[in-house]
C-alpha cells in the first residue's frame, strides 16, 4: 500500500475492506497499522507503511476514511513506538517530547484529527516507563486531550496491567477479556481509586461509537460471500500490486518480449507460492490466489516454456502430533512426557501441580490448561525421553502459540520464542536406531489464546524435498531465468523480529548458483523489510521488490514483466544492508530492556542525510520503463495560507507510466538542529508517451514547522527553505527558494 503512493487508491481499498468486514458478519477492523519503521528488521514492519510519518499519515487518513464511509470501525494502531516484537511486553521506550510529536506520533495525530478515526489501540510496551495502556502522558493527556480524540481506546491482547491507572489515564477496552478492567475496576470504583466520572466518560464513547457505526440501526449484518469474492474486489487487488511493486535495477532485460521469448524458468522457494502477506494476526488467507508461475503461464503464449523448481524450503514442512509411544517420563515407568506446571512464565516456586501427558497436542484457547491454572501468565515444562528407531535425520517441530523452546540432551535445537500467534519451528535432529534421547519442552503463555505440540513431519508426507541442483538446472536450460526469493510469513511475523538481513536458508546460495548457470536472470525478492543484496546485486540484470503484493500478486507481476503495465511503486522504506547503517539497532536486545531512541527526529532517510550513509536503494526510489522529465518549479500562496508547490511533469519515453513526484523541505537556518530534508508532499500522475501535465502539491504550515519542546507547540521560523521536487529522496529534480515572514 505504501508503495503505491497512492491517497485515492488506498481509499478505495478502505471502503473494499469495510465492505469485505460488513459481509464477514463484522462491525469493526483492527487496523490500520501506522506505526514508524524504526527498527529496519521489525518483524511486523510490513503491517505498516514504512520509515516515513508523512507518507504514513497521508495513507493513515486515506484508509481510515475509506473504511468508515461504510460504517465500519477503523482501528488506528499501535500506539506508540511499537517498532520491534523482541520483548515487546517489556521493552521501555525512552524518548523525548519533540521526537514523539515529529515522527511517532504524527500518523497517529492525522488519523484522529483528520480521519476521526473511531477507535485506537495502545501497544504493548512502555513508553518513557509507563506502559502504553496506562500512559497518562500520551493517553490521557496527549490523545485525549491536546487531540480531543473521542473514540475508544482499546488495548492490545492482554497488555493491561493495572485497573485503576488503567482506567484513569484513559484506557476504555481490555482485550480479550476484562481481567482488570471487570470486578477489579468495580471495586476501585466503589473504594473511591477511580471516579465515576471516568466510568461515565467510558460508556459515551462506546455510545458514540456505536451510533456512528451504525450499530444501534444494524446490529447483525448479513455475511454475504458475494462481496468477498466479487471480480471488482480482485480487480482492486491486481491494482494495488500492480502499482506498488517496484522496479529497483534494470540494465534493459525488461520489458520481456512475449513474442521472442522461448524459455523461461521460475525458480526459488516463492515462484509458485503466493506471498500474499506477512504472519501473525494480521495475516489473511485469500480465497483465491496467483503465484507468479501461475501468472506468467496466463499470460504468455502457450508456445513459450515455463518450468519451475523452488530450490530450497523457507516454509518447512507440514508437522502432525508426535506418537506418544515414542516417549517415555524421566523414570523410564510411563509413556509420555512428564509435565510441570507454575503460574508465572519464569518456571519459579513449585509447580501449581503436575501430571503425565500422553503427548503433547493441546489447543487450550484462552481458558488455560485447567486445575485452577490461569488463562494468562503460566509456563510448562514437559521433560521425558525419546527412543528412535531408525538411524536418520529424524524432522521434529514444536508448534506454539506464544512461545516454546525444545532441548535435546540439554541442546537448544528450537526455539520459538516471544508472544506470538501460533507459530511452527522445524527442528531436524540426526539420531541412531536404538538410542535414547532426553528431551526438555518449556512453554510460555503470555495472554489470549494458548496452544502447544509436540510433532515430526507427516510420515505420509512423501514429497521430495527440493534441490538446488533441481533448479540451477532448470534456469541453466532456459533463454531466461526468474529467481524469487526473500521472506514469507515464517520469517516475517508478529512475536519475533527478522534474524538478519541475509537471505534465510540456502536462498543466497541457490541464487550466486543460478547466476552462474544463468547470466540471464531477473531476481524476485519478497518481503517487508531489506534482505542482503551486495553479493549477488551486480550480476543480476534486473532486481524487483514485490514486498507482500497480496492474493493477485502473480497476476500483477506477469503484467509488469512483459510491459502490459509500467512499473511505478517507489520504496517506502530505505534498503539497507549494514546493521550500521541505522540507529534502529541501538539498545536492542540489550540488558535492562531500555531502548533509547539515540537518533532523536533523524529517523531513516534523515539519519542517512545527517550521516552521510548511502543506503543500497534510498526512500523514494524506484524505476520505470519511462523517462520523467520536470521542469517550471514554482511555489506560490495558497487561497486558504498553504504554500502551492507546482511543476510540470513530461514522459519523454515510449510507454505509458506514472510518476510519483516528491517534495521536499529543507530549511536553512534553525534554532534547533533539523533534518536536511523532509518529504512533505507527493502526488501522483499517469502519463502517456510524450504527454506533459502541470502538478499541484500544497505544503501548509506544518511543512516548514517544527515541534518545540518548551513551548509545547509547532513553530514556523521566520527564513529561507529550499523547497525540492524529487524522484526519490536523493534523486533531486528542481529546487526554489521559499520566504517565511
Amino acid at each position: 500500500m505504501a508503495a503505491s503512493w497512492d491517497t485515492a487508491l488506498i481509499g478505495r481499498f478502505g471502503v473494499a475492506l469495510a465492505e469485505d468486514t460488513l459481509a464477514k458478519g463484522k462491525h469493526a477492523i483492527l487496523g490500520p497499522c501506522v506505526g514508524i519503521s524504526r527498527h529496519p528488521l521489525g518483524g511486523r514492519n510490513f503491517e505498516a507503511f514504512g520509515e516515513d510519518p508523512h507518507l504514513s499519515s497521508r495513507l493513515a487518513v486515506s484508509v481510515i476514511q475509506g473504511i468508515q464511509s461504510r460504517k465500519v470501525i477503523a482501528t488506528v494502531k499501535h500506539f506508540a513506538c511499537n517498532d520491534q516484537e523482541w520483548e515487546r511486553n517489556n521493552y521501555d521506550v525512552q524518548v523525548d517530547e519533540r521526537s514523539l510529536h515529529e515522527v511517532h506520533l504524527l500518523p497517529f495525530e492525522a488519523a484522529v484529527k483528520e480521519g476521526k478515526v473511531w477507535m485506537l489501540m495502545t501497544a504493548y510496551n512502555l513508553v518513557n516507563g509507563q506502559h502504553m495502556s496506562e500512559n497518562q502522558r500520551l493517553v490521557k493527556e496527549v490523545l485525549k486531550g491536546d487531540w480531543g480524540f473521542e473514540g475508544l481506546v482499546v488495548s492490545d491482547w492482554v497488555s493491561v496491567y493495572s485497573s485503576a491507572a488503567a482506567a484513569n489515564n484513559g484506557l476504555d477496552i481490555e482485550m480479550p477479556q476484562a481481567l482488570f478492567l471487570g470486578d477489579k475496576l468495580a471495586a476501585d470504583v466503589k473504594a473511591g481509586r477511580v471516579p465515576l466520572s471516568v466510568i461515565d466518560d467510558k460508556v459515551r464513547r462506546h455510545l458514540r461509537v456505536r451510533l456512528h457505526a451504525g450499530l444501534m440501526d444494524n446490529p447483525e449484518p448479513k455475511p454475504d460471500e458475494a462481496v468477498i469474492r466479487s471480480q471488482a474486489h480482485r480487480d482492486l487487488a491486481r491494482e494495488m500490486a500492480e502499482k506498488s511493486i517496484v522496479l529497483l535495477k534494470n540494465d534493459g532485460v525488461l520489458p520481456l518480449s512475449a513474442a521472442k521469448l522461448r524459455s523461461v524458468a521460475l525458480v526459488g522457494p516463492h515462484a509458485a507460492i503466493t506471498r500474499a502477506g506477512g504472519g501473525g494476526s494480521s495475516g489473511v488467507h485469500p480465497w483465491i490466489s496467483v503465484s507468479p508461475v501461475e501468472g506468467l503461464r496466463a499470460q504468455l503464449p502457450s508456445t513459450v516454456s515455463v518450468t519451475t523448481a523452488p530450490g530450497v524450503v523457507v516454509d518447512g514442512y507440514k508437522a502432525v502430533p508426535l506418537p506418544v509411544s515414542f516417549l517415555r517420563t524421566p523414570d523410564g515407568k510411563e509413556q509420555g512426557l512428564l509435565g510441570e506446571y507454575f503460574k508465572g512464565k519464569d518456571f519459579s516456586g513449585k509447580p501449581l501441580f503436575t501430571r503425565v501427558d500422553k503427548g503433547l497436542d493441546f489447543e487450550w484457547g484462552s481458558k488455560g490448561p485447567g486445575n485452577g491454572m490461569p488463562g494468562s501468565d503460566y509456563c510448562i515444562r514437559w521433560t521425558g525421553t525419546f527412543t528412535a528407531t531408525e538411524t536418520k535425520l529424524h524432522k521434529l517441530a514444536i508448534t506454539s502459540d506464544d512461545g516454546s523452546y525444545l532441548w535435546i540432551d540439554d541442546k537448544l535445537v528450537a526455539d520459538n520464542g516471544g508472544n506470538h500467534g501460533e507459530i511452527t519451528v522445524p527442528a531436524p535432529v540426526a539420531m541412531e536406531a536404538g538410542k535414547t534421547y532426553r528431551l526438555r519442552i518449556e512453554f510460555q503463555q503470555g495472554g489470549g489464546d494458548a496452544a502447544m505440540r509436540l510433532g515430526w513431519k507427516d510420515p505420509n508426507d512423501t514429497a521430495k524435498d527440493p534441490t538446488i541442483e533441481d533448479a540451477v538446472e532448470a534456469a541453466r536450460a532456459a533463454e531466461l531465468a526468474i529467481v524469487c526469493v526473500g521472506n514469507s510469513a515464517g520469517q516475517e511475523s508478529e512475536g519475533s523480529d527478522v534474524a538478519d538481513f541475509k537471505l534465510f536458508g540456502r536462498q543466497e546460495e541457490l541464487l550466486l548458483k543460478v547466476l552462474d548457470a544463468n547470466p540471464n536472470t531477473v531476481v524476485v525478492v519478497y518481503g517487508g523489510v531489506p534482505v542482503r543484496m551486495k553479493a549477488w546485486l551486480p550480476r543480476a540484470r534486473a532486481v524487483i521488490a514485490a514486498l507482500y503484493p497480496g492474493q493477485e500478486g502473480g497476476a500483477a507481476l506477469a503484467s509488469l514483466l512483459l510491459g502490459d503495465r509500467n512499473f511505478s511503486g517507489k520504496l517506502p522504506f530505505s534498503y539497507l544492508q549494514e546493521h550500521s547503517e541505522s540507529p534502529g539497532f541501538t539498545g536492542y536486545k540489550a540488558p535492562g530492556l531500555k531502548v533509547p531512541y539515540v537518533e532523536g527526529v533523524f529517523t531513516g532517510y534523515r539519519w542517512h542525510d545527517r550521516h552521510e550513509v548511502q543506503p543500497l536503494f534510498p526512500f523514494g526510489h524506484g524505476l520505470s520503463y519511462s523517462r520523467f522529465d520536470y521542469s517550471g518549479l514554482t511555489v506560490a500562496p495558497g487561497v486558504s495560507g498553504p504554500r502551492r508547490v507546482s511543476l510540470t511533469v513530461g514522459n519523454s519515453g515510449s510507454r505509458a507510466g506514472d510518476e510519483i513526484v516528491q517534495v521536499y523541505v529543507e530549511p536553512r537556518q534553525s534554532r534547533l538542529p533539523r533534518p536536511i530534508r523532509e518529504l512533505k508532499g507527493f502526488a501522483r500522475v499517469s502519463l502517456l508517451p510524450g504527454e506533459q501535465k502541470r502538478v499541484d502539491i500544497q505544503l501548509d504550515e506544518r511543512a516548514f514547522s517544527y515541534y518545540d519542546p518548551e513551548k509545547h507547540a509547532w513553530v514556523c521560523e521566520p527564513g529561507t527553505y529550499l523547497v525540492h521536487a524529487a524522484a526519490s529522496s536523493r534523486d533531486l529534480r528542481l529546487v526554489i527558494p521559499v520566504e517565511i515572514r
